[in-house]
């Protein structure tokens, strides 16, 4: 009998153990401060800003962004040149261990094209990002005034 409780324990145990290694994975990259802009009217495009933060102990790269409001998500940044601001596709971004890389206006930001619909102020819109080892992280991002 009571080596019948031990092998039960020793599951539920091993089950456990799994469980927290698979949230540690997903947890070690968390977003903040994350919002769309609401479009402007006779656009069909927006962009995206949030802060990614990393507290595992290697890089991971955002690699694609996905989203049932567009087809086309783009990862791209502002950079200014020869006295110009000039904005390119940069196709992924890495997150150095135990760092952070925050998307914002006149930086970093995802753009997003061929919108469904427009976005109005207020709403809350899905998004998942793709990352390198394998994550996918599901978030919601509200819309907010275009400034």
């Amino acid at each position: 009998m009571r080596n019948i409780h031990y092998r039960k324990v020793s599951i539920l145990f091993a089950l456990l153990l799994g469980m927290i290694t698979n949230v540690y994975a997903t947890s070690s990259i968390t977003v903040t401060d994350g919002y769309i802009k609401a479009s402007i009217p006779g656009t069909d495009i927006t962009a995206a800003y949030m802060t990614i933060n990393n507290t595992s102990d290697e890089a991971i790269t955002l690699q694609k962004v996905s989203s049932t409001i567009s087809d086309r998500i783009e990862i791209h940044e502002h950079s200014m040149a020869d006295g110009m601001m000039r904005m390119r596709e940069v196709g992924e971004i890495t997150i150095k261990a135990n760092s952070k890389v925050v998307l914002q206006p006149s930086g970093l930001h995802l753009m997003i094209f061929s919108l469904k619909q427009p976005m109005k102020e207020k709403s809350v819109i899905p998004l998942t990002l793709k990352f390198s080892n394998k994550t996918n992280i599901k978030i919601q991002l509200p819309v907010r005034k275009y400034k």
